[in-house]
């Protein structure tokens, strides 16, 4: 049993640690990092708008995280924020300026090229099965987390 365990988190470090120097290398050209890139992301797939709420919740990460991003995604004129009417800034609705939809089009792009040479070798059976099955540890992992805190 110890063996599986220390498989699964060996495995588990290689893909994060690879995952994490792609999206460093590949975002660096624009200035972004992973957690911006998630925000423009969820922006993208909601064209509506978001609060800073929905996005943190969206990309799984605290306010504070979120926020940060936002600030620098709005520095490089990625989004904009809707007029606040007194509200305070994280329940503002914040969109992708033209810009922005055009850096998550460029984004889109280099990741679909990267996603067909990592998952080269894969059947889409395959590929399915691992979804069910890592989306079932993530779950479980969730629910363990939450039951010891």
């Amino acid at each position: 049993m110890f063996n599986r365990f220390e498989t699964f988190m060996t495995i588990m470090n290689q893909v994060n640690r690879g995952i994490q120097t792609i999206k460093n290398r590949e975002m660096e050209a624009y200035g972004l990092k992973g957690t911006h890139v998630m925000c423009l992301y969820q922006l993208k797939q909601h064209p509506e708008g978001l609060t800073a709420k929905e996005l943190a919740t969206l990309c799984d990460e605290d306010k504070a995280a979120i926020s940060r991003a936002l600030a620098v995604i709005e520095s490089k004129g990625l989004i904009s924020f809707t007029d606040s009417e007194g509200k305070k800034r994280y329940r503002t609705v914040i969109t992708l300026t033209d810009e922005g939809s055009k850096v998550c089009q460029q984004i889109s792009q280099k990741i679909d090229e990267l996603w067909k040479v990592y998952s080269e070798g894969i059947s889409e059976e395959e590929r399915e099965v691992f979804y069910r099955v890592f989306s079932t540890i993530a779950d479980n992992l969730q629910t363990a987390t939450k039951l010891k805190s």
